[in-house]
């Protein structure tokens, strides 16, 4: 992948957030409730999220971009093509701080939780996407810091491991079984077969190449 801060229409990317030194971005089943609540609330009219995985350490979402047309009609003023990184930068912002000013609520704290704002990339390949996406709905995406005392206590995680294997709250693996039980409208499914006009799409606006790749059976 490739990180990038540029971000253009119909764009495939990866989003990224990560938690302050010491702290843990969720701790429970609720608070990774909420954390999809505010990411429905804030960006449904600006982005798809297609998968995504929450840790206590952080989060992804796998997002496409929506159209111009519609960003600039959910927009309050008019925006240039070139500003789209800051209409989706500004959402995120809103989106990350109204769920901190939350967890501050509920577990009595002060202070800063995320790392920064977050980070943003794009697959280089079809083949790079396919395998990274099995992971990521495998939970094995890994978000935390390599130094284990700079790491939040684990102690006050309670999501256990059975619990936690494929809860639609803390990744997208049965996405596709359950999405629909829950109020969280920006969510959508990818097929496999839409996953190479996505990643052409998003190479395109980059001006790079893409190469006429076959996905794996796999997939």
């Amino acid at each position: 992948m490739k990180r990038t801060k540029e971000i253009f229409t119909q764009g495939y990317y990866v989003f990224e957030s990560r938690v302050a030194a010491n702290s843990n971005y969720i701790e429970d089943i609720r608070e990774a409730r909420a954390l999809m609540c505010y990411a429905n609330y804030y960006l449904k009219d600006y982005l798809h999220i297609y998968d995504y995985v929450i840790t206590r350490h952080g989060w992804q979402f796998i997002v496409r971009i929506r159209g111009f047309k519609t960003l600039q009609k959910n927009s309050k003023h008019e925006i240039r093509r070139g500003e789209v990184w800051r209409i989706i930068s500004e959402r995120i912002r809103l989106f990350i701080s109204s769920y901190v000013r939350y967890i501050n609520r509920k577990r009595g704290r002060t202070g800063v939780l995320v790392h920064s704002s977050y980070e943003r990339f794009y697959f280089e390949s079809v083949e790079e996407a396919v395998v990274y996406l099995e992971k990521l709905r495998n939970q094995q995406i890994k978000l935390y810091q390599r130094k284990k005392r700079y790491r939040g206590l684990k102690k006050h995680y309670s999501i256990g491991k059975e619990e936690g294997k494929g809860s639609i709250f803390l990744c997208s693996k049965e996405l596709k079984r359950d999405f629909r039980r829950w109020n969280v409208q920006f969510i959508q499914y990818v097929q496999p077969f839409v996953l190479r006009e996505l990643v052409k799409k998003s190479l395109s606006n980059h001006n790079l190449p893409f190469q006429n790749q076959n996905l794996p059976n796999s997939s």
